[in-house]
């Protein structure tokens, strides 16, 4: 069984560098999309067979990542799927991101991560924030900008289990309070990073044979 984690837009595989296993685990990174129009399907199929993630693996995917992982696990059998700040469906992210989504096609965003210097006066957890963004591709920011609010998402999967903020501004808590089974007091949409030690117990806990 291999483990593989998934970060969220704008983040890298560092975004787990703070993390650690009793177990082997993979931290990945997103590859870029053939162009704009790319489906979330082809893009995530892309994305498996770059990573050569196979029937039988485990998938943890924090926001976009964990929208990835759930579309992954629509075509190969997925052992086991966590995620993190995320959802299943695209009606749970917050309604004024999906309205606003199509204007990410003119969003200079190799400029903005020129602008996004990470300096120690934002904080530790900002700093590192930013250095994962400067460190995207910027192709990839827009494409998941653009087609996030288009999946179709997944209603069933047999081995699911979320880890969500109740306060979560992206994947508002409410929208899918009732399928949330670790729901984090407080918590925003960074508690992967915020909430570090907690999320790698629960992991931990999750993913460690019975």
């Amino acid at each position: 069984m291999n483990v593989h984690l998934l970060p969220g837009i704008g983040g890298t595989q560092d975004l787990f560098r703070d993390y650690h296993f009793p177990f082997p685990v993979r931290c990945l990174s997103f590859i870029p999309p053939d162009s704009l129009d790319t489906s979330f399907e082809d893009y995530a199929k892309s994305f498996a067979r770059h990573h050569h993630i196979t029937p039988g693996d485990v998938l943890v995917g924090m926001s976009l990542g964990g929208m990835i992982a759930t579309e992954i696990s629509k075509h190969l059998p997925i052992r086991k799927l966590i995620l993190i700040s995320s959802g299943t469906q695209n009606q749970h992210i917050h309604p004024a991101l999906r309205a606003i989504s199509p204007t990410a096609r003119f969003i200079p965003f190799k400029r903005l991560q020129t602008l996004a210097y990470p300096t120690s006066l934002f904080g530790p957890i900002r700093a590192h924030m930013l250095q994962m963004f400067r460190n995207s591709d910027p192709r990839f920011i827009a494409w998941a900008c653009l087609q996030a609010p288009t999946w179709t998402g997944l209603k069933h999967h047999p081995d699911l289990f979320q880890i969500h903020g109740t306060r979560d501004p992206v994947f508002p808590f409410n929208r899918q309070a009732s399928q949330i089974h670790h729901p984090i007091p407080n918590g925003d949409h960074i508690i992967a990073l915020r909430q570090r030690p907690l999320i790698n117990r629960i992991l931990i806990e999750q993913l460690s044979p019975s």
